[in-house]
């Protein structure tokens, strides 16, 4: 059974250094200084923090030939670009993340171990997917413009830092559901006369009769 491989990006080809002097030469190393604008095809960095397109991300490291095959280690740079998690304000952030591999001979690693394994491919070593992991991992996740960004009101996305008193009334909700029903019943109530007790004759206050006197 064969998976399909995914096609390299511009980062993937732009990343690819030649080792063909360092094969089989044990102990043998070179230093190498590599710059290549960060391509528009992808993402790279987190998904708050990202490199802008055309930006430098820049690779110093040394490889160094070993038995089982090239091993990788410096650093990598780069200046990454995005939002305040708290009020959205632009933000920015450079990074310069560490980086190592070995990247082994093919013929040394079974191959039920290579989709997992770095390999050289045509005496090359293919940094891209080893630099966009080590930016991505150095890249906020949760960026801020400042420690004490106070952000947004969570209701209506107002500007805390412009009022820090700015709050809204809160009701209760349990109480919710009283409020109305006690409103209703004084509107009902406004406007409305007794009615005289069922089964009760009105009592004339006016009548001349007493007790005892003639009619």
């Amino acid at each position: 059974m064969t998976t399909d491989t995914p096609a390299p990006t511009e980062l993937d080809q732009a990343l690819r250094l030649d080792v063909v002097d360092l094969v089989g030469r044990v102990g043998t190393h070179r230093h190498v200084e590599r710059s290549v604008p960060a391509p528009g095809d992808e993402q790279i960095g987190s998904l708050a923090m990202t490199v802008p397109t055309g930006a430098d991300i820049t690779v110093e490291a040394e490889l160094e030939s070993v038995v089982e095959g090239i091993y990788v280690h410096g650093t990598v740079s780069s200046h990454l670009e995005g939002e305040c998690s708290r009020c959205l304000d632009p933000v920015d952030q450079d990074v310069t993340a560490r980086i190592g591999e070995l990247f082994m001979y093919p013929e040394k690693v079974p191959a039920e171990e290579r989709e997992d394994t770095a390999l050289l491919e045509d005496d090359e070593a293919p940094l891209g997917p080893l630099v966009r992991d080590s930016l991505a991992m150095d890249a906020e996740e949760r960026p801020l413009c400042r420690p004490d960004c106070p952000g947004l009101c969570s209701q209506c996305g107002f500007r805390m830092e412009e009022d820090p008193e700015h709050e809204h009334e809160v009701i209760d909700g349990r109480f919710a559901a009283l409020q109305g029903f006690f409103a209703n019943s004084d509107d009902s109530a406004e406007g409305t006369d007794p009615e005289p007790t069922e089964g009760t004759d009105a009592v004339d206050t006016n009548s001349t009769d007493r007790p005892g006197q003639d009619a």
